[in-house]
């Protein structure tokens, strides 16, 4: 196994897609539909790398990070966006971006990015 990798997304084909490729590629995936059932996931799951989607309904993927931090700040986080134009503050402004401990992708995500940035992490 290389590494277990949770993905956190609201629409359900994109988690889809990016597990199908994630575990073709020999990764363990587990999955959430928000922050909040991700946070209920890593009770009982432990994971490597957290690929997190940051516009979502009932707990975003800001806030989710903020909280995988707390819970198990080793864990490398991936943050998969649409709106480019809400991370730029924070990452002008926040140490875990500053220090590459925190990627950023923007949608529509190509997979041999993603599978770049996850074997980066995980490697």
């Amino acid at each position: 196994m290389l590494g277990r990798i949770l993905v956190v997304d609201d629409n359900i084909m994109v988690r889809e897609s990016y597990t199908e490729l994630l575990r073709h590629r020999g990764y363990e995936v587990v999955q959430a539909g928000d922050g909040e059932q991700a946070l209920s996931v890593l009770q009982d799951e432990t994971v490597d790398l957290a690929i997190v989607d940051v516009m979502m309904p009932v707990m975003g993927g800001l806030e989710f990070r903020q909280r995988l931090l707390d819970l198990a700040p080793d864990v490398a986080t991936i943050l998969v966006t649409g709106q480019p134009d809400k991370l730029e503050v924070l990452m002008e402004d926040d140490d875990e971006f500053q220090a590459g401990l925190v990627s950023v992708l923007y949608k529509p995500v190509h997979p041999v990015k993603l599978l770049a940035e996850v074997d980066k992490r995980l490697t």
